[in-house]
């Protein structure tokens, strides 16, 4: 019996190990040394903290792609880069409700279109006019799509002051985000400027939160140490 139990754990335990090691690497998206691809510029340009691309079809790092949605022909709709000159570089738009752009989503999701786990983001401007203080009643919303097609949950999320002026809301995601093959971000009827950064994908947040591999493989560990100890026992 005590063979077969032997056996049972070191099956399980290599089974989540295996599990672990075949899962999506942990990225964080900092748009930074990604590629941008623009409507007026096909050829990528890779980011570095020292410009500002507007004029964006999509942008992709490590796996992982930003496609802005809604028509070319306004360069100001759709922004990558260090849009609020501190060194920094975000993913910066402009809602087709507001006086500046065209767009009307942004959709986010991994370049092989295998499933991930969206755990957090930062935004840094959510305002209902440009360049200043969010009023407080804006009306744009994170969705998740576990299929990648259809909305399978959707938040509303808090109004932001322009640029790094704060309060530059951290967003930390349940199980909703989890598994799913993209996300989109749209907007109601009052949104201006919206920009964020900071994705942490297949990741835990920052504050060191277990994910879920991580407090399975510690369970199974800690079983482990529980079968050694009686087996000791057993044997004295």
């Amino acid at each position: 019996m005590i063979n077969k139990r032997k056996k049972l754990f070191h099956t399980v335990t290599l089974a989540a190990l295996l599990g672990i090691a075949g899962s999506a690497q942990a990225v964080l998206i900092d748009f930074t040394g990604g590629t941008v691809t623009r409507f007026s510029q096909p050829s990528p340009v890779t980011t570095d903290t020292t410009a500002v691309y507007d004029d964006v079809d999509f942008y992709t790092e490590d796996g992982m792609k930003f496609d802005f949605i809604g028509p070319p022909g306004n360069p100001f709709s759709y922004n990558i880069g260090d849009y609020y000159g501190i060194g920094n570089d975000v993913i910066h738009g402009h809602w087709e409700a507001g006086p500046f752009g065209d767009m009307t989503g942004i959709r986010a999701e991994k370049l092989d279109g295998t499933a991930f786990d969206l755990n957090y983001f930062k935004i840094t401007t959510n305002t209902c006019a440009g360049g200043g203080p969010a009023c407080g009643t804006e009306e744009v919303f994170l969705n998740a799509l576990a299929d990648g097609v259809t909305v399978s949950f959707s938040m509303l999320l808090p109004p932001d002051d322009w640029g790094f002026a704060g309060p530059n809301s951290e967003i930390f995601l349940g199980p909703e985000f989890d598994g799913i093959k993209a996300f989109t971000v749209t907007y109601g009827s009052i949104a201006v400027g919206f920009g964020m950064d900071e994705f942490f994908i297949d990741e835990p947040p920052p504050g060191g939160v277990p994910v879920p591999a991580t407090l399975a493989l510690m369970g199974l560990g800690l079983a482990g140490i529980g079968y050694r100890r009686r087996k000791q026992i057993q044997a004295t």
